[in-house]
């Protein structure tokens, strides 16, 4: 994708466009999730977006920013199922025709909330970066405009406005968690935060199934990893984008890495303790405070839950476990 990161004037310029069409998202301090972490922690509810996840951030000030040729053309992005659900629905609501590529496993809940949005759905490859080769490929052939999901500057500034609303909702937080799948949502966060208050600290929450923001974080160079299954469909980048690393080495405090067993132990954690429902992803950065976060010296924490398009089968599954653990 190439370029620069957006500066905190364009996350600003982002929120103005967004704005018509979407709410600040509550921030909530949990009792609950306080006294299991043992500091005050609150949190940012993405899950209460319109399409239940941020990704409606990026995909409004994306096609906002597009030309009138651009958005007549089509619009084509690659997707694990989130974006593609906000791309799906935002052109919907512009009226601009939408395909939409995603892969053959992707969260059969998230492929039905595209395909309702009237978009063109596509099913290829065993993962995103299939997928993404593939959209790129049907873009070029058919003349569409391609969107990418995170490694834009135009959807880093979008998600960006989720960082302006933290700033401004608790602006003596000590430090804000967010997962990284692409890096699209920790990029405009940790930006729009550190160019905002200067003081917090910003952690990365990554599964151990596909740590590539952790692994280029560590090597300094954007590193490909082999993915290995993971529940967090949402977290599915084998490569971080250039954009994304950038802003991670730059914003980004510390990754810690969360295992596909403590996310689900907080998935049922915010469900039993916030009466919140997560998707795997909304959920890691809880799973990261209690695991490789846990020693992190911050009083006031925000965790980011980014999204609540939870499969039926994985919540059923998660819960069925708890319930005989505690039996």
């Amino acid at each position: 994708m190439g370029g620069a990161l957006p500066s905190l004037k364009e996350v600003e310029m982002a929120e103005s466009r967004i704005r018509k069409y979407i709410a600040p998202t509550p921030l909530e301090r949990s009792k609950g999730i306080s006294d299991l972490l043992g500091r005050d922690a609150y949190l940012k509810l993405e899950c209460f977006q319109p399409i239940r996840v941020f990704k409606i951030r990026g995909a409004l000030n994306k096609l906002l920013s597009l030309g009138e040729s651009e958005l007549r053309r089509g619009v084509i992005t690659a997707s694990s199922g989130n974006h593609g659900f906000a791309i799906a629905y935002v052109s919907r609501l512009f009226g601009v025709r939408a395909t939409i590529c995603v892969p053959e496993s992707v969260n059969p809940q998230k492929l039905k909330a595209i395909k309702e949005e009237g978009a063109e759905v596509i099913r290829s490859g065993g993962g995103y970066d299939e997928t993404y080769a593939d959209a790129l490929s049907i873009a070029r052939k058919r003349g569409l405009t391609f969107i990418h999901a995170f490694d834009d500057r135009d959807i880093i500034a979008g998600q960006g406005t989720c960082g302006l609303e933290i700033a401004r909702q608790l602006p003596d937080l000590d430090a804000a968690v967010v997962a990284i799948g692409g890096g699209g949502l920790i990029a405009g966060t940790a930006l729009a935060i550190k160019e905002s208050l200067g003081r917090p600290a910003v952690y990365g929450a990554e599964t151990v199934a596909i740590p590539s923001m952790f692994e280029s974080v560590k090597r300094g160079r954007r590193v490909k990893v082999t993915p290995s299954k993971t529940i967090a469909d949402g977290m599915q980048a084998s490569t971080p984008g250039r954009l994304t690393l950038d802003a991670a080495r730059e914003y980004v405090d510390k990754i810690g890495l969360v295992t596909d067993s403590q996310i689900e132990d907080s998935v049922y954690d915010l469900l039993s303790l916030a009466r919140v429902l997560s998707e795997p992803a909304g959920a890691a950065p809880l799973a990261a405070m209690k695991g490789p976060l846990k020693e992190e010296k911050c009083e006031k924490v925000v965790l980011v839950v980014s999204g609540g398009n939870i499969s039926l089968d994985l919540l059923a599954s998660i819960l069925t476990r708890r319930v005989k653990r505690s039996s």
